[in-house]
Formats: structure tokens, C-alpha cells, sequence
């Protein structure tokens, strides 16, 4: 998977997977309860962009896809991933295809796909949810979590007035008790993904009348080393998956600690020398 933007949201997930699951479960219908990440197998081709498992009273797979550009055939896409998942984990497989800004809407992305035999006539309706971030309301994204509140920056509603959306996103980072990490990590976030939507000028200005120097001041410097981490890491991932198989929560965890572009660097370039996830991660 290589789309824009891709790095920093599945970052985003990782942050607060469970403020995304609960979203994602009552938009599609999934009754709630705990959710755990699902991870796919590749050898089933299936390259979602995010799995989620779903432990209420009917357990059940989410399954999201993100698009932030428009091209036709996603829905058949969708579908595929959707029977591969339920004939791997044999669960029920809601998926939601959430697109990120207007230019990203198809005209089949209708919320059913239907493949019509021969003579015309349906063979298979596939049902799946739709969510438009940019049709969203601001207060819907943040009070479903610090996991989602970076994409109320990218609604319509936001757009008609950044400057004060930004402050109520801010606001409602200060209003849950997390770890500073957490904070800077969907702060830097939402900068990234704002530019979906909005021009590095326009953004620029907003913070700028926010007291935040973005040529001078540490943040935007963090702001830039982390890019630069999210697509290392990234990268990492998507080729280790591949030489040693998935990585593991521990190994996924391990890695994303690691905040030394220069390391990250040195364990990409050594990808297919190393043994293991183990030998990689002890790259100095």
C-alpha cells in the first residue's frame, strides 16, 4: 500500500486503536465491545488498510479503508478483502470506506456493489459504509476520541473557519488526562493530515496567529523529524513483513519507539542481511 498520508494515519491508529474500533463499530453496526487490531495475512493477499476484531455480544471484524484520492473499482476491492477476512477468521466482516477530502469521492462509492451475471440480473450485493470525513461535523470527530479528533481539521466545517476549529481541536487534547507523547504524536498528526485539505500557507497562518513560529519554533522541527519517522518505520515494516513475516505487538511497539532517523535509516539498508525481526531491532 502506498497512498499519501498513509504513514501518519495508520501512526494516528496506533496511537488510540479503540477510539477508531468504536467509531468504526457504530458507524457499520458492529455491536460494541473490546476490540483488539486484527492482523492480516498477506499470503491471503489481503492488504486492508486496517482490521479491527470486535468482542461484543456477536463478535465481529471491522474492516476500514482509506482513500484520499478518487479512482473507480475501490468498492470490488473492498469486497475482496471482505471475503478473504471472513473466510480467514470465519467472523462477520463489516467494512467502511472512509475518504478523507472531497476529491476522493467516486461516483460508485454508493455504499453497494452489485455484480450482475449474464443475463443482467444481480449474482452478489456487497453492502459496506461510507463515511466522508469532509460531511462530518467537528464535535462528532472529537468526542470520539483523541484517536479521530485530528480529522475534524479536515471537515467542511473546519474549513469555513481553521483558525477556530484548530483551537477547539487543541482544546480537546488538554481535556483528557494522556501522556505527553500521546499529545505530540496526534498534535503532529493532525499538522500532517491537515494538508489534505488545506494549504501549507493557510495552516502556517493559523499558527503563526496561535504564537507558534513554525520556521523557528522545536514543535515544527519535531513535526518534520516525525514525518520523517512515521514513513522509516513504515517502510520497515512493510519490508520486514515480507523477508520475516509480520511483526508481532512487541516488535511493532519496538520499532515505533525508535525516534533515530539515522538508526532507522541503518536498519532499513540492512533489511535483507539481517536474520530475524531480532537481529534487526538490534541495529545500533
Amino acid at each position: 500500500m502506498t497512498k499519501p498520508f498513509d504513514a501518519t494515519l495508520n501512526s494516528l491508529i496506533d496511537v488510540r486503536p479503540a477510539d477508531w474500533a468504536a467509531f468504526l463499530a457504530a458507524r457499520s453496526g458492529v455491536p460494541p465491545g473490546p476490540a483488539t487490531t486484527f492482523d492480516t495475512d498477506l499470503s491471503l493477499t489481503v492488504q486492508a488498510d486496517k482490521v479491527f476484531r470486535i468482542d461484543g455480544p456477536t463478535p465481529a471484524l471491522v474492516h476500514l479503508e482509506l482513500e484520499s484520492s478518487s479512482h473507480l473499482g475501490v468498492p470490488e476491492d473492498v469486497l475482496r478483502y471482505n471475503v478473504l477476512l471472513r473466510h480467514h477468521a470465519g467472523l462477520p466482516v463489516h467494512s467502511v470506506l472512509m475518504l478523507l477530502r472531497p476529491r476522493a469521492n467516486a461516483s460508485d462509492q454508493t455504499g453497494m456493489f452489485t455484480w450482475n451475471g449474464a443475463d443482467g440480473q444481480p449474482i452478489h450485493q456487497f453492502r459496506y459504509t461510507v463515511v466522508r470525513v469532509w460531511e462530518e461535523s467537528i464535535d462528532g470527530f472529537l468526542s470520539a476520541g483523541v484517536g479521530l479528533a485530528p480529522l475534524a481539521l479536515l471537515t467542511n466545517e473546519a474549513d469555513e473557519n481553521l483558525a477556530a476549529a484548530f483551537v477547539r481541536f487543541q482544546d480537546r487534547l488538554r481535556a483528557e488526562s494522556i501522556p505527553d507523547t500521546v499529545t505530540r504524536s496526534v498534535f503532529g498528526s493532525a499538522i500532517v493530515l491537515s494538508g489534505l485539505r488545506h494549504h501549507q500557507d493557510r495552516m502556517a497562518e493559523v499558527l503563526r496567529n496561535m504564537a507558534v513560529n513554525m520556521e523557528e519554533s522545536s514543535v515544527y522541527q519535531w513535526i518534520l523529524r516525525k514525518g520523517r519517522v512515521q514513513e522509516a518505520v513504515a517502510v520497515l515494516l512493510r519490508l520486514g513483513r515480507k523477508r520475516f513475516g509480520p511483526a508481532d505487538d512487541a516488535v511493532a511497539a519496538r520499532l515505533r519507539a525508535i525516534d533515530d532517523i539515522d538508526r532507522l535509516d541503518r536498519m532499513t539498508d540492512r533489511i535483507f542481511d539481517a536474520t530475524d525481526w531480532t537481529d534487526l531491532l538490534g541495529t545500533e
